[in-house]
């Protein structure tokens, strides 16, 4: 069986296993909302948070060294340069099994080509984790199945993203958080329920006489036929008079709890939640978002580098380790870059075309030789 039937599911197959059929539905919640991965990600806090994540991993610069060199190999292994045939550029593919790993805690991949005497992955096709299933035996062996069917573990990539002892497989965090996303669910369905149904009237008109109810219709449609879209002033009669309805209290709490939801979503992916437009704990300045970023990038962005780093080294042909260059990320403004650079000039640890080169400047033209007079 070739590798483009593991990658296309046949809907004729036998039914999902257990395991799957979980994980499609999601765990329910007292709020009364389902919370699957789809469903989680209509919440713009999930979706902020996977997004800046995702965003930020995979647009670090990612390269391939040699042991003990500093030079990036060139051209890069075929993983890197290709991925796979689906998703042809890498920025791409780490994007895409980030935010599987970070929905579901795994990322999976189907190794459709090998290369070299090692038979080292070249291509890595991504996988739905849906798809993936595992089971352990009595004999606490673990059997793989794609769709269904076994696999073998040696043909199956995967990252988890929350790993726990004696689980073959990482903790899911939309699993976990399912409560406080199934909140935040819901008070978005009861916000867009309220404005777009209008079930509360902007107010009321009362008469201290008896109206009958065409009389009653009447007066309603004459006064939408004369102050609909317009700001017109009212003019009263027949002991008509118009009050107002407010908004109760507790009907317009939603917006508390979507932005507690907010902090609670921000928690689960350690996510600074002024970072996904939530409201700043005081006045930003330049220190301060500088030490935010660096903060996102120390608790939740480093940690992903790390876990990509590694099981994509493990990829690699022996003496080869991949590495993402991460000051990309802490890009500063121009007078601070200069004033670093000169610290490395002064100190010796950095020289000129190196400084040119993180600028995006070419080496410097070599100076000739001065000519040598011969007695």
């Amino acid at each position: 069986m070739g590798w483009r039937d593991w990658l296309i599911p046949r809907h004729d197959r036998e039914a999902l296993t257990l395991e799957q059929l979980l994980a499609g539905s999601g765990p329910g919640t007292r709020a009364g909302i389902v919370v699957n991965t789809d469903n989680a990600l209509r919440l713009s806090a999930v979706w902020a948070c996977v997004r800046l994540l995702a965003d930020c991993v995979s647009t670090l610069p990612l390269h391939a060294f040699r042991d003990g060199s500093r030079e990036p190999l060139d051209p890069p292994p075929t993983l890197l340069a290709r991925p796979s045939a689906d998703l042809e550029e890498m920025p791409e593919w780490l994007w895409a099994g980030l935010a599987s790993a970070l929905l579901r805690g795994n990322a999976f991949g189907l190794i459709v080509a090998r290369a070299g005497a090692s038979q080292r992955p070249a291509q890595v096709e991504l996988l739905h984790p849906d798809r993936v299933s595992v089971a352990t035996m009595a004999d606490r062996s673990t059997q793989w199945r794609l769709d269904g069917r076994r696999i073998d573990k040696t043909d199956l990539w995967h990252l988890r993203g929350y790993p726990f002892p004696g689980n073959p497989l990482g903790l899911s965090p939309i699993g976990y958080a399912a409560e406080a996303i199934g909140v935040g669910l819901a008070a978005q369905q009861y916000g867009a329920g309220f404005f777009g149904d209008n079930a509360t009237p902007a107010g009321v008109l009362t008469s201290d006489q008896r109206l009958t109810r065409q009389q009653a219709s009447e007066t309603s449609e004459m006064w939408r036929a004369a102050h609909k879209g317009k700001r017109k002033t009212a003019v009263f009669g027949s002991g008509i008079k118009f009050q107002a309805i407010s908004i109760a209290p507790e009907e317009s709490q939603f917006l508390e709890s979507q932005k507690f939801t907010v902090t609670q979503v921000c928690r689960v992916f350690g996510v600074p939640p002024e970072m996904v437009a939530s409201e700043a704990g005081g006045s930003l300045t330049y220190a301060n978002v500088e030490q935010r970023d660096l903060s996102l990038l120390k608790y939740a962005v480093a940690p992903w580098l790390t876990r990509f780093e590694r099981k994509l080294t493990r990829a690699m042909p022996r003496g080869t380790f991949c590495k993402f260059n991460a000051a990309a990320l802490l890009r500063t403004d121009l007078k601070s870059r200069y004033e670093s650079y000169a610290i490395g000039l002064d100190k010796g640890f950095l020289t000129l075309d190196e400084v040119r080169e993180l600028e995006d400047r070419e080496p410097l033209p070599a100076s000739p030789r001065p000519l040598e007079v011969v007695a």
